[in-house]
């Protein structure tokens, strides 16, 4: 009677065990993703913003280069992440700050002046100030598995992955359109110039959604695209 006992239970520890992770690959109608690192980035004369959401449920990873001769600010108040037609703000107490700047002033003699710095700082909630030449970084919103759309079972094929092991990993694949993606979003993001103390105000909108969705057994560290930290893919818990 023990040994009955005992083989169900073990059993059922072992089944508990293995949960099926959700491996999603980003995509954007209006961004450029760079193929080797899959970073999403939006460039002009002004500004290089780059997005990248490597990790567990997708934190938002924002950096933000002025290539401008003068300071820009960020408007968190006025930017957001922006899904299901609800809107996240982006504001914070607590920033944490990562900049390169180089400078040349001109005068009797050409001076060059290069500095790094590296820290935390308390700001006002609303504005971040980028001096120029220098990059702002920060660490927003994760999504969480509720964000997702149900994705039915037929949509899923199932297909068998490269292994750095002798045996393929197996997993099912589903792969969608900006249309019927189960996850969409946009993030908003407004900066400004000061002209005379008034501000300049330029808003930069992109969207991304899931193009490609992997259920497995194995975990995302089997995965070369999300083991190795691309910004265009990341893992969580599948809800089914």
């Amino acid at each position: 009677m023990k040994k009955l006992l005992i083989i169900p239970l073990a059993a059922m520890a072992l089944l508990s065990s293995c949960g099926t992770y959700q491996m999603s690959t980003l995509s954007s109608t209006n961004t450029t993703r760079d193929e080797k690192t899959g970073v999403f980035k939006l460039e002009n004369d002004s500004v290089k913003i780059l997005y990248s959401f490597a990790g567990k449920n997708a934190p938002i990873q924002l950096s933000i280069y002025n290539k401008l001769n003068e300071p820009i600010y960020v408007d968190w108040e006025r930017s957001a992440m922006i899904m299901d037609d609800k809107s996240y703000s982006y504001g914070d107490d607590v920033v944490q700050i990562s900049a390169d700047a180089s400078s040349v002033s001109t005068g009797k003699r050409l001076r060059f002046t290069d500095a790094t710095i590296a820290a935390q700082a308390t700001l006002p909630k609303n504005v971040a100030f980028l001096p120029p030449h220098s990059q702002f970084s920060k660490t927003m919103e994760k999504l969480s598995d509720r964000s997702f759309q149900p994705v039915p079972d037929s949509m899923f094929v199932k297909t068998k992955f490269p292994s750095y092991g002798a045996m393929g990993l197996t997993g099912k694949v589903a792969k969608f359109n900006r249309e019927n993606s189960p996850l969409f979003f946009r993030s908003y993001l407004t900066v400004y110039t000061l002209k005379n103390n008034v501000p300049q105000f330029v808003a930069y909108q992109n969207d991304f959604y899931v193009s490609e969705m992997i259920r497995s057994t194995s975990g995302p560290e089997s995965f070369e695209n999300f083991g190795g930290g691309r910004g265009d893919s990341f893992y969580g818990s599948a809800s089914h």
